[in-house]
């Protein structure tokens, strides 16, 4: 029998709550070098923090996805605490050179699997993917024309394809792909940054992005699987050898198409992210007299759940 002074929520212990303290830090520590001008300062600031705060958090595991050129927190990183185990996929900013330059919409990950929760895929840098919401889900079809899939995409928003907007990373290898969405009709929101943040705008309901298309980052790609799958939102993806070399990696493979379950077959996925200078997923860090406040999103496949989660940091008299 439950022990009735115990809260509901102790009993059904949630991952994603622990993972916040990480992404908040980093978050924070992000925030204070907004506009600066050193994108590298900012990503070991944000690195420092949230290794500080996963280390602190009871977790244990490995940095199984990362931004590969983080020197203190890449894949590869063990983190030794008690239990339970997860593997992760950390990205302490997303965005350095957003914050740098005092620009919206940089964002700190951090997702958590049961141990193998991740698909093991061939060491290749890039995957092509497309995201899009709940009401999509067999929509969308990588094999198709991008025209296809956006008015199926419409089609299922009860919208016209001009109605939609689809988020883009601003790179030279989409030039054709914006120049087919832009012909299809849908409206293009342009990323500096943000391959991550920009599938979970378009997998999570009312930010105003429908979808999101393009080539970015695989263990990004991996990530954003994460907060999809969460979400109960569409996304297929494909892997994307640069050269020769993982050509030969990928093989057979090279035509594949992975869907969310297959890019994460976890029994468990939680999934924080907080703003750090703000934009249409979240409000960045703001600092007052004495206090920082952040803004977070919380994401749970096991225990079905979306959390939108304000907190206000007591600075004074805090240690450093």
């Amino acid at each position: 029998m439950q022990d009735p002074s115990r809260s509901y929520i102790d009993v059904r212990r949630e991952l994603a709550l622990q993972l916040v303290h990480a992404t908040e830090s980093a978050a924070l520590a992000a925030a204070r070098l907004l506009g600066r001008g050193d994108a590298d300062r900012v990503h070991e600031a944000a690195s420092e923090a949230m290794r500080r705060a996963l280390e602190d958090s009871g977790l244990s595991g490995s940095v199984e996805l990362g931004s590969r050129s983080d020197p203190i927190l890449p894949p590869g990183t063990s983190l030794q605490g008690g239990e339970p185990r997860v593997d992760f996929g950390a990205f302490p900013v997303e965005g350095a050179g957003q914050v740098a330059g005092g620009y919206a919409n940089a964002v700190s990950i951090v997702a958590a699997v049961d141990p193998g929760g991740f698909a093991q895929l061939p060491a290749v840098w890039y995957a092509e993917k497309i995201v899009a919401g709940p009401a999509a889900r067999g929509a969308v079809d990588l094999d198709d024309p991008i025209a296809d899939n956006l008015r199926r995409i419409a089609f299922a928003r009860d919208a016209r394809v001009q109605d939609l907007t689809v988020a883009i990373l601003d790179r030279p290898r989409h030039q054709e792909l914006s120049a087919e969405v832009a012909a299809a009709g849908a409206r293009i929101m342009t990323l500096e940054e943000g391959d991550i943040a920009g599938a979970v705008m378009a997998a999570m309901p009312g930010t105003g992005v429908d979808a999101a298309i393009g080539i970015g980052g695989l263990h990004a790609t991996l990530v954003a699987a994460c907060a999809v799958r969460c979400l109960g939102g569409a996304l297929q993806a494909r892997l994307w050898p640069r050269n020769d070399e993982e050509r030969a990696l990928v093989g057979e493979s090279a035509s594949r198409v992975y869907g969310v379950a297959d890019l994460v077959p976890a029994l468990e996925v939680a999934v924080a992210i907080t703003g750090i200078t703000g934009g249409q997923l979240l409000a960045g860090v703001v600092f007052g007299s004495g206090y920082a406040e952040s803004s977070s999103l919380l994401m749970s496949s096991r225990q079905a759940t979306l959390r939108r989660v304000t907190t206000r940091h007591h600075t004074i008299g805090a240690s450093s």
